[in-house]
């Protein structure tokens, strides 16, 4: 398969781990540019860029999606590229309007995290593992997100509030997916793999007797860091778990600049972090739909999409 932007090394990477990061996908200037837009927004909630007196939300939320031109910027054809080189050229429901005068995209929400779970050490947190798309059914080929793009607006370190993703998962929930065929809606999907997979259920701290999920999301204070749990770090972060399927995992940081966009896998596990730094983080999640359902029997092998091969290789190893 010819590329645009990524190298083999990168498509292999997302087949395998579920995610690939571009870095500056879109200018950093540009970035800080929308950072500047944003901080005007938190502002009409009291919160001053300049007095970090007025800092004493551990997280801050903007419930709104943007279409300023500080956003239609950041609408570069290197991110447009990468996308197709993942899904597959012409298959990407919104690139027919991209970039395009009159066709403007939007950018949010913005969960900005200043110091969620500064109060505690580190940890691997045990709530808010999910994948994306709450108000729909699942189904192995679903086209409603295609990616997840994770957009940076600010400079992320370790242990600064980056999104936590568990290398891998995105192989267990196609096997979910693909067993479970009647279009479970997401909580009750995660709920089966946090159930039925030893990793994840110690990874949630879920028991196998548990019957829902309540409120995945739930994240903002790190409530799931425990206190002297460091072991977790070891046990998911410097420690790569070998499944029943050979499905190799590990929990992540994502470490980022302005300007970057991590592409992750529809299916891919992932979390909040606390934010350690002192300096607030700035990112917001984008769906990139598919302009039909992915097909996992394609005539010409050729034909694939890193997306589909992903699911394939992922189902036929069970």
């Amino acid at each position: 398969m010819k590329t645009k932007v990524l190298t083999k090394s990168q498509i292999e990477q997302f087949i395998e781990l579920g995610y690939v990061h571009l870095e500056e996908a879109f200018p950093r200037k540009s970035a800080l540019a929308a950072q500047d837009f944003l901080w005007t927004e938190i502002e009409k909630q009291g919160v001053k860029k300049n007095d970090r007196s007025s800092w004493n939300q551990p997280m801050v939320h903007i419930k709104e999606q943007f279409d300023a031109e500080e956003f239609q910027v950041c609408n570069t054809m290197r991110l447009a590229n990468a996308i197709e080189d993942v899904v597959g050229e012409g298959r990407w429901k919104e690139r027919s309007i991209y970039g395009q005068d009159g066709d403007k995209t939007q950018w949010g929400w913005w969960p900005i995290n200043f110091a969620s779970g500064a109060d505690l050490p580190w940890d691997v947190p045990t709530k808010g593992w999910h994948w994306d798309g709450m108000m729909r059914p699942h189904y192995v080929d679903s086209p409603e997100q295609g990616l997840l793009l994770l957009c940076v607006f600010s400079e992320i370190g370790t242990h600064s509030g980056s999104t936590l993703i568990a290398e891998g998962s995105h192989k267990v929930v196609a096997n979910i997916l693909a067993e479970h065929n009647y279009g479970p809606m997401a909580g009750e999907a995660i709920q089966i793999a946090n159930r039925s997979h030893p990793w994840l259920r110690e990874l949630t701290d879920t028991k196998e007797s548990d019957a829902a999920v309540s409120d995945i999301y739930a994240n903002d204070t790190a409530a799931a860091a425990v206190p002297g749990s460091s072991d977790r770090i070891k046990r998911f972060m410097e420690q790569t778990h070998v499944d029943s399927n050979g499905f190799h995992l590990r929990v992540v940081e994502t470490p980022a600049s302005p300007g970057d966009v991590l592409l992750c896998h529809p299916f891919l596990y992932h979390s909040a972090s606390q934010n350690h730094s002192g300096v607030p983080r700035f990112m917001c999640n984008r769906a990139t739909p598919l302009d039909r359902r992915m097909n996992l029997n394609r005539a010409n092998a050729e034909d694939y999409s890193p997306l589909e091969i992903s699911v394939l290789r992922s189902i036929e190893r069970t």
